[in-house]
């Protein structure tokens, strides 16, 4: 059988779909993560509310939800939505919880419809027309979900049929493939994609590619990447330095070294600009489909906690945090950190786009604290920023995400065994809590948000301290 889902992942990567339906004993498959479940339990709740908006329609009557199609020859496809015409053609709905229509891959949403038009015209029934439902990005809830409001209805019909023939032709070698007992279980096509974009079956079907390899080159795509594929050059020692870029030159220098690839400048003038005290700052957000509260819209990110540490010159180290027990705009947020963070010092991120950008966004919403809100944003630093080209380990392997960092750099502190220990889970956690009404329950899932939260800022003190000791050793090495 080849569903919707097959036929996408084939698009991504023909043998990932082979190994997966024909030696499942020996396919990766990994456990449906919080945030795909989050993501499907979303298209749900958008599928709600489109049907909430056709029961108002004076022909409700000629629409259906989830009509299956099913062919001779395999080919499975359930429609989100239908509209039966009088003559009995109908017109396609994909509801999709996106604020817009995704055309390439990973998410191509229109090789998705257009694999449900062939599928539904191998039935026997007229596609008339396909349209794409997604949320309206400029939507902004005020009091209960408008679902006219909520959603946009996207008339994809032209280009959809335009790639009727091109999917035609890509379920028929999808079909011929899957009918190979047994194919050539060599290299696959994700060997020219970024890391990313790996199928999940990549270290099955490339397991010559060694550990740190160009795929941990940050950035490395396109004709370059191709190029050494085609070349087979995989290990970093086959990469020349004047071959990549400067980003890419320092993981290059630390696997080639056998160390860590210091740069004492970098770290000289990331501590040069640091102004005492330190603010070490890190925001969670929520993310819905259907914005929570009033002023939000689809997708929009909600800032629900912060944790704060607080480095004075002295060595002393306060704590602060914020966690919100209902959903709400963040004002009591910005005021909870107005009051713990002063009029002087470096704030300190890691990677700062993501605060300052929350930062933005709530000084628009409150005017009257757009003045110390844009003041955090001219005086946040990235710590993250040392770690690209300052202090670059190979076992971060080419990462500069906090969890690389930590345990190579301060091994004895750790994220093992948390209860909540990523920002998708974090994200989960606080949607369980605010909605929990169990007391003992609701505690529990508050301790461990303010758990991580804390350990988020308080790795990052105890990074740079790490980087404020290679700087000190510099200094005393100079006197």
């Amino acid at each position: 059988m080849l569903s919707k889902t097959d036929f996408i992942q084939y698009l991504n990567c023909p043998k990932s779909l082979w190994l997966k339906q024909r030696k499942p004993e020996v396919y990766p498959e990994g456990e449906f993560s919080e945030y795909a479940k989050k993501l499907a339990a979303e298209g749900y709740q958008v599928e709600d509310y489109v049907r909430q908006l056709v029961r108002g329609r004076p022909d409700a009557d000629a629409y259906s939800f989830q009509d299956v199609f099913e062919t001779g020859e395999g080919l499975y496809a359930r429609a989100d939505m239908l509209r039966t015409h009088e003559d009995g053609s109908i017109d396609i709905f994909e509801i999709k919880s996106s604020t817009s229509v995704k055309d390439s891959n990973p998410h191509n949403q229109l090789k998705d419809a257009a694999f449900q038009t062939i599928v539904a015209t191998k039935t026997g029934r007229e596609v008339k027309n396909i349209f794409i439902v997604h949320l309206n990005k400029d939507y902004v809830r005020n009091g209960e979900i408008d679902p006219a409001g909520l959603l946009s209805f996207a008339d994809e019909t032209a280009r959809v049929k335009g790639l009727l023939v091109e999917t035609e032709q890509q379920i028929a070698d999808a079909l011929a493939l899957l009918n190979e007992a047994a194919i050539d279980e060599s290299p696959c096509s994700c060997l020219n994609l970024s890391r990313s974009h790996h199928c999940d079956s990549f270290d099955y079907f490339n397991p010559d590619i060694p550990k740190y390899s160009i795929y941990s080159l940050p950035r490395l795509s396109g004709r370059k990447l191709e190029t050494f594929v085609a070349e087979g050059r995989f290990g970093l020692d086959q990469i020349g330095l004047d071959e990549v870029t400067r980003l890419q030159q320092p993981i290059i220098r630390a696997h080639n070294a056998g160390a860590p690839y210091v740069d004492m400048d970098d770290i000289e003038n990331f501590i040069g600009v640091l102004e005492y005290p330190l603010y070490f700052l890190d925001y969670e957000t929520y993310a819905s489909a259907i914005p929570i509260v009033d002023g939000t819209g689809p997708q929009e990110q909600l800032p629900f906690q912060f944790s704060l540490h607080v480095l004075h010159e002295d060595g002393r180290l306060d704590h602060f945090e914020y966690l919100a027990d209902q959903p709400e705009t963040p004002r009591q947020l910005v005021e909870a950190l107005e009051g713990a963070i002063g009029a002087t010092g470096s704030v300190v991120a890691w990677n700062k786009a993501f605060e300052n950008t929350r930062n933005k966004e709530m000084a628009d919403a409150f005017p009257d604290k757009r003045d110390f809100l844009l003041g955090l944003v001219d005086r946040t630093v990235d710590l993250m920023d040392v770690f690209k080209t300052g202090y670059v380990d190979i076992r971060f392997n080419g990462s500069t995400s906090i969890k690389k960092v930590l345990p190579v750099v301060v091994p004895e502190l750790s994220y093992e065994g948390m209860e909540i220990a990523d920002g998708t889970a974090a994200m989960d956690g606080w949607n369980k809590m605010v909605n929990e009404g169990d007391p003992e329950k609701r505690a529990l899932l508050r301790k461990a948000l303010l758990e991580y939260c804390k350990l988020d800022t308080r790795a990052m003190v105890r990074i740079f301290q790490f980087v404020r000791t290679l700087h000190g050793g510099r200094r005393a090495y100079l006197n």
